[in-house]
């Protein structure tokens, strides 16, 4: 069982790496710039290549790249649209040079238009990506499907998925969005039934990467708010029913937990790991 943090890179890349090897992290997420700007500022190219080398020695497999957050990969918007790209390609770049196997990406906000519409752009935005950057792996997250975002149920995101070859396009799965936005995985049952429908639009062979989140908010609300394992709606028997499921236990798990990485972060690890029986 592989999990890990979202963790800054605020201090450089190598003490990134070091905190994650003091909370004994095998996998681990981080932004490659400022998430809230548009501006890409500077990066630590040296600390990436660094971290690049060191991680195996580590154990820290796989490196996981977040999209920032103004980015909209199927805006309407013309200005906002090429922004959005311009910022894709930075980041993505940034991401292989880290090493990254995955980069996850929200599907967008169709704002005024069409879900169908706001899927073709997405599609267009990904067979770009995909084919200026084939060595890494794409990841559609799902959404607690608020006001126009896309993405709230795996059959809008596997209209975007299935077009393209499953070594290049996967999902990411976040716990919270999915009890957020109706998928009840409160319980074993729960979980079967949501895997169900991911293997009927999809295929779970798609399913790379789990980001695993308490929900502040009740199932179906469509508010996303993250909170602490078993703390929240999910709940402690919706957390030990996913590890139940040898799908899900041998998926790379990152913590998006709100605090302290070092404190909240370090309890959520114990929490997965006394659940799933593995010795700290």
């Amino acid at each position: 069982m592989r999990t890990g943090i979202h963790l800054s890179i605020s201090g450089g890349f190598q003490k990134t790496l070091q905190l994650a090897e003091e909370l004994q992290c095998t996998t681990l997420q981080v932004f490659v710039r400022n998430p809230r700007s548009w501006k890409a500022g500077t990066f630590d190219k040296e600390g990436a290549i660094f971290a690049k080398e060191q991680s195996p020695q580590k154990g820290i497999n796989p490196w996981v790249v977040h999209v920032s957050y103004l980015i909209n990969p199927c805006s309407p918007d013309k200005d906002i649209y090429e922004k959005s790209l311009h910022a894709l390609e930075i980041e993505v770049s940034r991401a292989i040079l880290l090493g990254a196997e995955f980069f996850v990406m929200h599907p967008g906000n169709h704002k005024n238009t069409t879900v169908p519409r706001s899927i073709w752009r997405l599609q267009k935005t990904l067979d770009y990506l995909m084919n200026k950057f084939p060595d890494i792996v794409f990841l559609l997250e799902n959404t607690a499907g608020s006001g126009t975002s896309l993405g709230g149920s795996f059959n809008e995101l596997a209209q975007a998925i299935n077009m393209f070859p499953q070594e290049n396009v996967c999902l990411c799965f976040d716990t919270c969005h999915a009890l957020a936005g109706g998928y009840d995985i409160r319980s074993s049952h729960g979980w079967s039934t949501t895997l169900k429908e991911i293997d009927n639009e999809m295929d779970t062979k798609r399913l790379k990467l789990l980001h695993v989140n308490d929900s502040l908010a009740p199932l179906g609300s469509g508010i996303d708010r993250h909170t602490h394992l078993g703390e929240g709606h999910i709940g402690q028997s919706g957390f030990k029913a996913m590890l139940e499921e040898p799908l899900l236990r041998n998926l790379p798990m990152i913590l998006e937990t709100p605090g302290d990485p070092k404190v909240e972060g370090s309890r959520n690890l114990n929490f997965l790991k006394e659940f799933a029986g593995v010795k700290k």
